[in-house]
């Protein structure tokens, strides 16, 4: 699957399972880690917020504050490959 293609538009994400959002964000890393750049850094943000964001996961206080740090780490990276590619 070529780096630019998405799993998912951002639309569908809200629609998907919790363990479907894992399965997908699991593999946008994998790729991340095989081609390192800003945008699919982006897009593992994007899955990171929508599990956050995920209603069924309202109830579990420690999973969404894990979920929102992994985000934060993920920015910053998108942010160093931005910075690294200009």
């Amino acid at each position: 699957m070529p780096i630019d293609t998405p799993l998912h538009s951002s639309a569908d994400l809200s629609r998907l399972k919790p363990e479907d959002l894992e399965l997908h964000l699991g593999e946008l890393i994998r790729r991340y880690v095989r081609h390192r750049s800003a945008d699919l850094a982006e897009r593992v943000v994007e899955y990171i917020e929508a599990l956050y964001l995920h209603p069924d996961l309202g109830p579990d206080a420690e999973r969404f504050c894990a979920y929102r740090r992994l985000a934060r780490h993920w920015r910053w990276l998108a942010q160093q490959g931005a910075m690294v590619a200009h």
